[in-house]
Formats: C-alpha cells, structure tokens, sequence
C-alpha cells in the first residue's frame, strides 16, 4: 500500500488520494495519450488482430524490439504467461505484417532504423498489481517480458503516475542471451569507424563520471544506436551515432525546458521535436568537463518531471 503526500510549504502537507483507472480502456487510453510513459517507444497501433488474440498496444522502440503492450486493470497472476506467450510468438513469425504497419504509420520518426530481419520482441504488462510468483515463472520463458504495476493517484489537481517493474529475485534471474551483452565495442567496430569507437566509448566513459560525481540515479544501457542513461525506462542523456563516423551527445528535455538548457551550453545545440530531444554534434573540441553544468540542469529537469 502507497502512503504519499506532497508537501506544499513548511505547515502544509497534502495527502495524495489513489484514483484507479475505471478500465482497460482507460489505463490504454492514457498510455498512448502520455508517450512520455514509455518515451522510448513509437505505438504503431492499437487493438491488432493477432490470430486469435487482440494485443492492446503494438510499437517499437530505438533498441531494435516489437514492443506489445497489454493491459488489464485486475491483479495479473500466472493465468497470463500463456496468453503473451502468444503474443510473443505471433510478433516473432509475422514481422513482415508488423512492418507494414510501420511503413503505414503516421508521424514515424524517419531517424529511427529497425532491422526488420533482426528484430526482438520486448512485451509489456501493465496492471495495478501483479502477482508475484508470476516474475518468478518468466524464467522459464525466453523472451524479454517486463511486468510493471502502475498506480495513479490526485494530489488537488495533479495526477501523480507511479510505475513499479517487478523483478525476479536475483538467485532466480537468468541473463538473455541477446541483446544488452552484444552491444559491446567489438559489436560497433563491424559498422563504425575504429576510430570513432573508440572515442565514442571515451566520451561514455567521461559522462558516467559527471554522473558518478553528481550521484545520479541512473542507470547505463547500450543499443545498436546509441548509448543512453536511464531513469527507469526512459533515457535522460546520452551518446548516438550520427554515421559511421560521428555521433551526437543527447539530452531529452520538453519543448519549454530548451531554451533553460540552451543557455548554458558552452556549444552549438539543437532541437529535434520528433524524439523530444535536444543535441551537440560531438567533435574533437568538445570538452565534457564544460558540459557538467547541462548534465546536471537535464537530469534535475527530468526529476522535476518524474
């Protein structure tokens, strides 16, 4: 059970009252109508016929994954292993049908790459509460299955999301066998330039250590793409590649928060309205230690946001 509560001024603290989603349609609803809950996913489409299932939310996301998301607004308990199992194997042997709802799709981010012949499958399941033998049971699935409890709650007018991904206890946690670990340097050095492998896994290096310093709360994550911070499941900053040879320094920030981060870059930044994100085409001259301040100013901002 959540106890929360905002304190308003120095005598004035208010109770946060939980105010459940009155149905599956309405938690879908939300989710497609507030991205910033799964920022690094593009839905493609909703309520798709799968053969004899309707996955609730279909999309992709910038790790390379078809991305399912299902929702239910009761406690979720081993009843639904067999069910995603379908939908896993159903978006495993039809990506040519989920392609063609991509190629279909409107506003598709055109800086987003998939490898159609080498995609994942990543599923989502959203509820209000989850059992939890039922992490413990994945293990014996092999696909990438999150489970995430949500909870909205008012505090007067203000809605307040919050998102709990369950996790198998750790002697029980089995490692996949794709994905995270293949990302290495060896991995880019077969499409990038050697050269500016190394100096990409250098720039990393430096960024993790204004984070170590400023005691971020965020976690490191490579894709085929880029390499981003995380916070939970959205990327805060981060590092992409631009080509073979260059790649840009990243931080997502809203529309209205560019101009604060604007101001105190030392170097050339621009906005990209597509992914929320501002960028800095990295280049020899660029020094990390003077960027300190921006790291610092987007994560607080993102704070603020969560």
């Amino acid at each position: 059970m959540y106890n929360i509560y905002l304190k308003k001024s120095q005598n004035k603290i208010l109770t946060a009252t939980e105010k459940p989603f009155q149905n599956e349609e309405e938690l879908e609803r939300y989710i497609v109508n507030t991205k910033e809950v799964f920022a690094d996913i593009f839905i493609i489409k909703r309520q798709i016929r799968a053969g004899s299932d309707i996955p609730d939310i279909i999309g992709v996301d910038r790790d390379n994954n078809i991305v399912i998301i299902e929702n239910k607004n009761t406690i979720v308990t081993e009843d639904i292993l067999p069910q995603i199992l379908r939908y896993a194997i159903w978006a495993e042997t039809n990506p040519d049908s989920i392609r063609a709802m991509w190629l279909e799709a409107e506003n598709r981010p055109e800086d987003l790459e998939i490898d159609w012949d080498n995609v994942d499958i990543r599923i989502i399941v959203l509820a209000p509460s989850i059992k939890l033998s039922v992490p413990r049971l994945l293990k014996k699935i092999n696909y990438n299955i999150e489970l995430v409890e949500v909870k909205r709650f008012l505090i007067e007018n203000r809605e307040v999301i919050l998102l709990n991904k369950l996790e198998e206890e750790p002697e029980l946690r089995i490692k996949p066998a794709r994905g995270l670990g293949n990302y290495n340097k060896e991995f880019y050095k077969q499409y990038r330039n050697n050269r500016s492998v190394d100096e990409f896994y250098k720039t990393v290096e430096k960024i993790e250590g204004i984070v170590r310093k400023k005691k971020m709360n965020l976690s490191k994550k490579f894709n085929k793409y880029y390499m981003g911070f995380k916070l939970g499941f959205s990327n805060v900053f981060g590092v992409q590649w631009a080509g073979s040879r260059s790649f840009d320094l990243f931080f997502m920030v809203l529309p209205e928060d560019y101009n604060k981060i604007k101001k105190i870059s030392p170097y050339t930044i621009n906005y990209d309205t597509r992914w929320k994100q501002a960028n800095i085409r990295y280049d020899e001259k660029i020094n990390i230690k003077k960027l300190e301040r921006l790291f610092d100013k987007v994560y607080r901002l993102f704070i603020e946001r969560k």
